[in-house]
């Protein structure tokens, strides 16, 4: 498995920033979303009942306000960009009563901003074709890993495609499924994703895996899969809406593969040598693997096979590499992460709830008495491809490392592996009983931290929890672990050394649980002499102090690592020992 935590920057036709060259791509290329504000599309707007009674308000002005973008416009085509400039830009008169576009804007939900930019998406058509009926030719979003400025990502892509190739063999390309089950829409990324592995050297497809399908599948009428409602179906699982006009063919391709069932959706998988799940919603993607009684569908019980037998990479991104958390292990289920941020994890506990529906704050309607930044997990796990402890993602760089001890401290889960931006932790299953059961190895440009329960103390609850010797790690660049009869054991990379900084300086942090405080803080206990630093995270009155410090067990490595002209900095630690108690 190569589980990635998210934050890959790939050059491409609609992100030209991520290029080391500029022109990459021709005008030919996608390289923006276009929107059309048309009255029949305002109509459908204001007749669907996404809008409750109580955003009567929020209805009316969000379609004053695109009425008045619509008198601006003239019909014309924009793009995101330009539409979100106008809309917010805008300010206008209703009843005596001026609005402004920026105001209505930010108190929309994610759901309702959805729903509206949904309705106002058209298809990116080819201009100055020469084809015939080059009106009705789909613009398609490019990429070019060969010119991709960060090294780090070209790396962890390249990784992907090499172990691929190691299990197609070398009389032909490794054939890569790209699933997008997580994304609300599904269709978004297909073209991104499929021409990135493509260029790279793969054989790839899209394999239209997702909630919608599965619903499809199991509602059936006149003893078929109902596949003509996945309009309906990708609207009420995905939140997402008028698809087939922005991508027809992609539309068609979802409705053929939802027909041939799935038996053809098993073998293409047993024909493949590798899946990408992308980036997401972990609870969405969930949808796509399991019945609605929880069980394994066709499609996850062959890629358990495969995985088992070593005949396939299951390859992951931020939400994807959430979701292969689950299982058991030592006797005890491995949950699942869904939602929530370190400070609220800390301050309110992890709740086996559905996570609430981001923006829900703005219009009261988060559901089981929780706010949108909650903590919440599936104490079923996801699919329990990985089951040694809780996958988080995006780690360091959103101090989620509260959430990550929170929940397991909550769920008594011993392990936790918690995986920075623009790296992989590479996962390799044990394939003998002498083997270790497990061993991984961090590729990248950051880390993997790692939280072992075993010894943890614990007391006190909700706000009130207090948490002591919480033993932590930080493995880097080509470091790696393993795990046998659960014990844990880590191998720094050789060409890393014992810090050799004499300096012992006083170490603290104001804020520990923003941006990336913690890792820094870390850090420098890392490469100092300083035995201890200290933090607090409060808000309002309201938080925790903490104290991470080493002990006669903690061993540090540093080093120097340079990729394609870019040099960084590493320092791995393992056991560094955390104590959490309230502020107050």
């Amino acid at each position: 498995m190569v589980l990635v935590g998210g934050g890959l920057n790939v050059c491409s036709s609609m992100h030209p920033r991520n290029c080391a060259e500029a022109d990459t791509f021709t005008t030919a290329a996608k390289s923006a979303d276009m929107f059309a504000v048309l009255p029949e599309q305002l109509t459908s707007i204001a007749n669907n009942a996404i809008w409750g009674e109580e955003r009567v308000i929020e209805q009316q002005q969000t379609l004053a306000v695109l009425e008045f973008v619509r008198s601006k416009v003239n019909g014309d085509r924009l793009t995101e960009r330009d539409l979100l400039r106008l809309w917010r830009s805008a300010e206008i008169e209703i009843d005596g009563i001026w609005v402004s576009g920026r105001v209505n804007y930010s108190a929309l939900t994610d759901r309702e901003r959805n729903f509206v930019l949904d309705q106002l998406q058209v298809i990116s058509t080819v201009e100055n074709s020469s084809r015939r009926n080059s009106a009705n030719v789909r613009q398609k979003e490019y990429a070019n890993l060969a010119k991709t400025k960060d090294a780090f990502t070209v790396e962890i892509y390249h990784k992907i495609i090499e172990l691929a190739q190691q299990v197609a063999g070398t009389q032909r390309k490794p054939r890569i499924l790209v699933i997008t089950a997580a994304e609300r829409d599904p269709f978004a990324s297909v073209d991104f994703y499929t021409n990135l592995f493509e260029e790279a050297g793969a054989e790839v497809s899209w394999f239209p895996l997702n909630a919608a399908y599965q619903a499809a599948q199991h509602i059936e009428v006149d003893n078929k899969a109902s596949c003509d409602q996945l309009p309906q179906y990708l609207a009420a699982y995905h939140g997402t809406y008028q698809r087939s006009r922005v991508y027809p063919d992609l539309a068609k391709e979802l409705e053929a593969f939802c027909k041939k069932g799935s038996q053809a959706a098993v073998e293409q998988i047993r024909r493949s040598d590798a899946i990408f799940i992308t980036d997401g919603d972990q609870s969405l993607a969930l949808q796509a693997f399991r019945q609605p009684d929880g069980t394994a569908t066709a499609e996850l019980k062959q890629i358990e096979a495969m995985l088992a037998d070593g005949n396939i990479i299951v390859a992951t991104s931020n939400a994807g590499t959430a979701l292969m958390a689950g299982g058991r292990y030592q006797g005890h289920r491995t949950p699942m992460i869904t939602n929530g941020d370190s400070y609220n994890a800390m301050q309110f506990g992890a709740f086996d709830l559905a996570a609430p529906q981001s923006g829900c704050d703005k219009d009261q309607s988060c559901a089981n008495g929780l706010s949108e930044n909650h903590l919440t997990y599936s104490a079923e796990g996801g699919l329990g491809l990985f089951p040694w402890g809780v996958l988080d993602t995006q780690f360091s760089e959103r101090s989620r490392q509260g959430r990550l001890i929170r929940l397991q401290n909550d769920s008594q889960t011993r392990f936790g592996f918690g995986i920075d931006e623009t790296t992989a932790l590479l996962v390799s299953l044990g394939q003998s009983d002498t083997a270790a059961e497990v061993t991984m190895e961090v590729i990248g440009a950051g880390g993997v931290y790692i939280v072992d329960n075993e010894k943890t103390l614990s007391s006190g609850e909700g706000a009130a929890i207090n948490l002591s010797k919480i033993n932590t790690h930080y493995l880097t660049r080509d470091d790696k672990l393993e795990i046998k009869d659960g014990i844990l054991r880590t191998r720094f990379a050789e060409w890393k050394f014992a810090p050799n900084n004499n300096q012992t300086p006083l170490l603290y942090s104001g804020d520990l649980f923003e941006r990336d405080n913690y890792r820094q803080l870390a850090n420098l206990l890392c490469v100092t002499q300083s035995q201890q630093a200290t933090a607090k995270t409060v808000r309002v009155g309201q938080g925790y102090t903490a104290r991470l410090y080493k002990d006669s067990s903690s061993y540090a490595r540093q080093g120097a690592f340079r990729l394609n002209g870019t040099e960084l900095q590493y320092c791995s630690y393992r056991n560094m020992i955390l104590d959490i108690q309230p502020a107050n």
